[in-house]
C-alpha cells in the first residue's frame, strides 16, 4: 500500500539515486496526497472535496509544485525534483486497487475516468516492506561509496 511512509522513501531513494535535492524529491512525492487536508473538513462537518479532489490529478499537482517552487530563488532548480517526486507518487497509486468509481484522474479536468492497473490492493504492506529494504540498500550503497571516497581523499 503506497502510504506516506512508502511515498516517502521512493522519493528518497529516486532522489539518492538519480542525484536530484532529495528533500523536494520527497517533498513532492506527498503532492498528492494534500488532498488528505479534505478529512479534516469532513471531520468538522465541512464538504470540501470537489475542492481538494483536483490535487490528485496531475495537473492539481504540478500546480502546487509551482506554487511550492515559486518560493525558491531558482525556481527551475526547485521545480524539477518537485515533479520527479510527484511521478513517482503517481505511478505508484497507477498500481493501487481503487474503489469501484475511483482511479487516476488523469485526463482532469478533460475527464474525471479514473485509470487503473489495480494490482496492489490498500491493505497490501508488500510494497512499503519492498520500499523499506530498498531504502536500506540504497543507504549501505551511498554510504559505503562515501567511506571510500574518505578513505581516498585522506593522506
Amino acid at each position: 500500500m503506497p502510504d506516506w511512509f512508502t511515498h516517502s522513501l521512493i522519493g528518497w531513494i529516486t532522489g539518492k539515486t538519480i542525484k536530484q535535492d532529495v528533500a523536494l524529491v520527497v517533498i513532492g512525492s506527498l503532492i498528492p496526497d494534500l488532498v488528505k487536508i479534505d478529512l479534516l473538513f469532513t471531520w468538522l462537518q465541512g464538504e470540501s472535496s470537489q475542492f481538494f479532489a483536483p490535487l490528485h490529478t496531475p495537473i492539481g499537482a504540478l500546480l502546487v509544485a509551482g506554487i511550492i517552487a515559486v518560493s525558491f530563488q531558482d525556481i527551475r532548480k526547485a521545480f524539477i525534483p518537485l515533479i520527479i517526486g510527484v511521478s513517482t507518487h503517481f505511478i505508484l497509486d497507477f498500481f493501487l486497487v481503487h474503489v469501484p468509481g475511483g482511479g487516476m484522474k488523469l485526463l482532469f479536468p478533460f475527464s474525471w475516468e479514473g485509470w487503473q492497473i489495480s494490482l496492489i490492493r490498500s491493505d497490501d504492506y508488500m510494497v512499503t516492506v519492498v520500499a523499506v529494504l530498498a531504502a536500506v540498500i540504497v543507504y549501505a550503497i551511498y554510504r559505503a561509496a562515501a567511506r571510500r571516497k574518505k578513505h581516498h581523499a585522506s593522506p
